[in-house]
């Protein structure tokens, strides 16, 4: 038993060793870690934040889309009145709005398909293709 006080005396008398390389390397890496998990904790709160505000544009636009319609068809109600008063048929005064709403609606939808050629992205895939750039004839 006393060479095991006697072991015990010279640990106690002992001082802990200085931290070392490993030692340092470990608290690094550890702060990394918590940096990170940090961020992406950081991270995960935005996005479900965006994905609310998303969900909220979305529904506050569909509805906005129902108002604008419901007054868009009460202008041409109203418009169609207004030919009525002035003597036009009825059903002449429908028809002339109805005509001039699709020819509205005609326009509209070729401007977007002139538009939709910028969709498909043909910088961006020639870039990634490696062609060389379009040059654009001299004036």
């Amino acid at each position: 038993m006393s060479s095991a006080t006697q072991v015990d005396g010279v640990r106690a008398g002992t001082d802990l060793p200085a931290p070392g390389v490993l030692d340092d390397l470990s608290g690094a890496f550890c702060s990394a870690r918590a940096a990170l998990a940090g961020l992406l904790e950081l991270m995960s709160l935005e996005a479900r934040r965006a994905g609310l505000a998303l969900v909220w544009m979305a529904a506050c636009g569909l509805i906005a889309a129902i108002c604008m319609v419901a007054a868009w068809l009460g202008l041409l109600a109203a418009a169609a009145m207004w030919t009525i008063s002035l003597g036009l048929s009825p059903i002449t005064a429908v028809i002339a709005i109805a005509a001039l709403n699709l020819l509205a609606g005609a326009a509209l939808i070729r401007v977007c398909i002139g538009m939709s050629e910028d969709l498909r992205f043909s910088a961006t895939r020639r870039q990634v293709a490696g062609l060389p750039p379009v040059q654009s004839p001299p004036p």
